[in-house]
C-alpha cells in the first residue's frame, strides 16, 4: 500500500509568525525608502496573517502607504479600508494621514490624525504630524463656509495684520 502523506496546513502560531517575518523584511525596505519591494513584503504579511490577524489592518495601513509612496494612488484605499477597521494601533491612522498628505488631502490628513489621537493622544507621530501641518484658525465669520470669499478676503487681512505685529 502507498502511504498517504497528508502535508499539514500552517497553524495560527506558524501563519503569525511568518507574517510577522514579512513584516518585519517591509519596515527594513521601508526605511530605506524601497516603496515597492516594502510593498510586495507587507502584502505578503497580509496575506499569510489572514482576514483574522489582530495585526492585519497595520500590515494592509503599510502597504497602502508604500504603494502611495510610489506612485500608485490606489494604496490610499488601503489605507483608508485599514483605519475604518482599526481600534487599536494608531500607526494606522499615522499612515494613512502620511498618505493623504503625500497626495494632498490635508482636510483627510487632518481628521486621520484626530482619530488617532482618540485612540492614543500621546502618539509621538501624531503628535508630530499635527505639530507639522499646523492647525487652521477659526473663520473669520463663523456662520460663512471657510472657502467664501468674504472670509478668504478677510482672513488674508487678519493674517497680514498678524504677522506684521509679530
Amino acid at each position: 500500500m502507498h502511504a498517504i502523506r497528508e502535508t499539514a496546513a500552517p497553524t495560527a502560531a506558524t501563519r503569525a509568525q511568518q507574517a510577522r517575518q514579512q513584516f518585519d523584511l517591509g519596515l527594513a525596505f521601508y526605511r530605506k525608502q524601497q516603496w515597492k519591494t516594502a510593498a510586495r513584503h507587507f502584502s505578503d504579511a497580509v496575506r499569510e496573517g489572514g482576514p483574522e490577524h489582530n495585526r492585519g489592518n497595520l500590515y494592509l495601513s503599510y502597504q497602502g502607504l508604500c504603494q502611495v509612496c510610489s506612485g500608485d494612488i490606489s494604496g490610499l484605499n488601503l489605507c483608508r479600508r485599514a483605519a475604518a477597521l482599526e481600534t487599536i494601533h494608531s500607526r494606522v491612522l499615522v499612515n494613512l494621514a502620511l498618505a493623504e498628505v503625500k497626495l494632498g488631502h490635508r482636510k483627510r490628513a487632518c481628521s486621520a490624525v484626530k482619530l488617532g489621537l482618540s485612540i492614543d493622544p500621546r502618539d509621538p507621530n501624531l503628535l508630530r504630524l499635527r505639530e507639522r501641518m499646523g492647525v487652521r484658525r477659526t473663520p473669520v465669520l463663523p456662520f460663512l463656509k471657510r472657502e467664501h470669499l468674504l472670509n478668504r478676503l478677510l482672513g488674508r487681512y487678519t493674517w497680514q495684520r498678524l504677522q506684521a505685529t509679530q
